[in-house]
């Protein structure tokens, strides 16, 4: 028992550094073996005229077989390269694009090659008109107030200029305000509240707006 214990245990910590540097080597060699990965190569869109702004959803990334060693792979997945696409020169409506192996973002230097582009192989964007318009806020209270109090709701500005495709801006009807709680409360509520969710591609001004929630003992 002793004899096993010392082989074990005796010199641990060269033991320990002989094992991470057989980990090392094998690592390198293994990672310079030929092999296949499915990267995914985030998109993204350059030139959209100051006038319009993207409608409805949009391909986040597309994906690629790539072949090459293991580092390369590795390293190109780390680095996330972007597939970058024009929209210069692109009005309102729909927009249609093809996407091939020669879209994606590596080179021949990379020693990198595409077997097969897995999809979208098409990305259709829709494309509106922008346009800004003055929106009522709507301020969202929740809880019980002490017994006997009463409330009042006052938000500050009472507005927010919201910018986007014009279909989405033109059809909102309030900008809905983060929830607020006062349970309990006897006194005032000061809080600074942002959008609850805005729609996509939608950007509001101010950001936020003051909301106070006036707290005071219910007339008898």
């Amino acid at each position: 028992m002793d004899v096993l214990r010392g082989l074990l245990f005796d010199n641990l910590g060269l033991k320990l550094v002989a094992l991470l540097l057989a980990l090392v080597v094998y690592l390198n060699v293994y990672t310079d073996r030929p092999t296949s990965m499915t990267v995914s190569f985030p998109i993204q869109l350059n030139d959209i005229a100051d006038s319009l702004s993207l409608s409805g959803p949009v391909p986040a990334a597309v994906q690629a077989e790539l072949r090459g060693t293991g580092k390369q792979l590795i390293r190109v997945r780390l680095s996330e390269p972007m597939l970058k696409i024009s929209l210069a020169g692109v009005g309102r409506g729909r927009f249609e694009r093809g996407v091939s192996a020669a879209d994606m973002p590596v080179t021949a230097g990379d020693g990198i090659e595409i077997e097969r582009v897995i999809g979208p192989r098409m990305i259709q964007l829709q494309l509106d008109r922008k346009i800004a318009r003055s929106v009522p806020v709507a301020p969202r209270v929740d809880g019980v107030l002490a017994e006997g109090a009463a409330r009042s709701i006052l938000a500050i500005p009472d507005h927010m200029t919201v910018r986007g495709p014009e279909a989405v801006v033109g059809a909102l009807d309030s900008v809905v305000l983060e929830r607020m709680k006062v349970d309990g409360r006897r006194d005032t509520v000061r809080v600074q509240a942002s959008p609850d969710a805005l729609p996509d591609w939608c950007t509001a001004d101010p950001p936020t707006v003051t909301v106070l929630v006036t707290v005071r003992r219910a007339p008898k």
